[in-house]
């Protein structure tokens, strides 16, 4: 492993496409944050219930599930910086639309309508912004300006709640009308930036494009394993502790601060992360991803057995650490390995096997810990984050992240 002290890479920067990029990020991912903050002050302003907030942000997600292969089809059949200007444009029309028509259609239902809209866009925003990132970003910068794009996504993270709920506190259409304004100013970023050439590959039915992203997947055995093991992380050891923070945090702390200061440790562990891959250059970046994947195990764990709440938090600090350093890795291995007319297709298999299947985790993991108990569903967490990505490294090709064919 090559560590460049005090020397952080931010040539990315330098590329104006790239810049344009890294704003429009960040206006997305404001824009999805406010726009949540304002749907659920609505909801709760209409006389909505818990229940009812849940089922109307569930509408986003169940719509990018269901369109996200869709998606990776798309963004390999037409030019990527088109469709996410067009997807960004429908989510600033979506989200302008209960400014609009307020009081003339049933607020609950027309607000999970918005968040399906933007939904189905997200399906198409995040295999085109991968595969547009991954035409604009050569062998040399591809570390350092993932990182820098996982930056921007964390600022909007944490900078969309906090401006949405100031602003949803005086007026809530305020908060609608930012996160148009957000929507389209990403739009607007994504329309200039200068889209390096590529060979999309001649069409054929959905089904037979969407199955092309499985196949080259298939062909490379890292790939595939990561693919596999993904699902089994998400459903078994994150969503887990997901749900387990808030109610242990309470029980044994007594407090639900820990809850949100547990979370904003992971935050910033990610963000610790994002920086230090800007300045390391691993020469076997797959050991890298698999013991910093080990280390949520720490997590669990910790929900267990932490003596203090700060043990606890230093727990989710290297977490956050450890699950950004896997998934930078992953995401710097596919723009390196993927041919450009796939990396959509690709994207999107990746993107399903994580963060589309984080919902049945969660509704799982209720009957798991009623059946089992707390400390069971824990501690079976801790020992499959211990166990599989170590046994992964025996897989060709997954200490480097390469398969046996040369780069493209």
């Amino acid at each position: 492993m090559r560590l460049v002290p005090f020397r952080v890479n931010v040539t990315a920067l330098r590329d104006p496409a790239f810049r344009l990029i890294a704003l429009a990020q960040i206006a997305f991912v404001m824009g999805e944050q406010v726009l949540a903050v304002a749907v659920t002050v609505s909801v709760l302003s209409a006389g909505g219930d818990a229940g009812a907030v849940g089922v109307v942000l569930a509408a986003k997600g169940i719509a990018s599930l269901c369109l996200l292969l869709v998606g990776g089809v798309w963004s390999d059949r037409l030019p990527r910086r088109r469709i996410l200007t067009v997807m960004l444009a429908v989510d600033a029309v979506a989200a302008g639309v209960p400014i609009v028509v307020a009081g003339r259609s049933p607020v609950v239902w027309l607000l999970a309508v918005v968040l399906f809209a933007v939904g189905a866009a997200e399906a198409f925003i995040r295999p085109a912004l991968n595969a547009i990132l991954a035409g604009t970003l050569d062998e040399g910068r591809r570390v350092s300006g993932r990182a820098l794009v996982n930056i921007c996504t964390r600022t909007g993270v944490i900078a969309g709640p906090v401006t949405g709920t100031l602003l949803a506190g005086g007026s809530v259409a305020l908060a609608f009308v930012l996160a148009a304004l957000l929507f389209a100013a990403g739009a607007l970023a994504f329309r200039r930036v200068a889209e390096p050439s590529w060979t999309p590959v001649a069409r054929r039915s959905l089904l037979k494009e969407a199955m092309a992203g499985v196949s080259d997947a298939a062909r490379r055995p890292w790939l595939a394993g990561l693919l596999l093991f993904s699902p089994v992380s998400l459903m078994f050891v994150i969503a887990p502790s997901q749900v387990l923070l808030p109610v242990l945090s309470r029980d044994a702390f007594g407090s639900d601060a820990a809850y949100g200061t547990a979370l904003a440790c992971y935050g910033a562990g990610g963000l610790v992360s994002s920086v230090t891959m800007m300045a390391w250059q691993p020469r076997r970046p797959g050991i890298v991803a698999m013991c910093s994947m080990a280390s949520y195990a720490l997590v669990p764990l910790g929900l267990l057995y932490a003596p203090s709440v700060w043990v606890l938090f230093c727990c989710y600090l290297v977490a956050g650490f450890g699950v950004e350093t896997y998934a930078l890795c992953w995401d710097v291995a596919m723009y390196r390995e993927v041919p450009d007319q796939l990396i959509g297709r690709v994207t999107s298999l990746a993107w399903l096997a994580t963060f589309g299947l984080m919902p049945f985790g969660q509704a799982v993991t209720g009957p798991l810990a009623a059946l089992a108990g707390n400390h069971a569903v824990l501690m079976g967490a801790a020992a499959l984050v211990l166990v599989i990505p170590p046994c992964l490294l025996l897989v060709l090709g997954m200490t480097r992240l390469r398969g046996t064919r040369p780069p493209r």
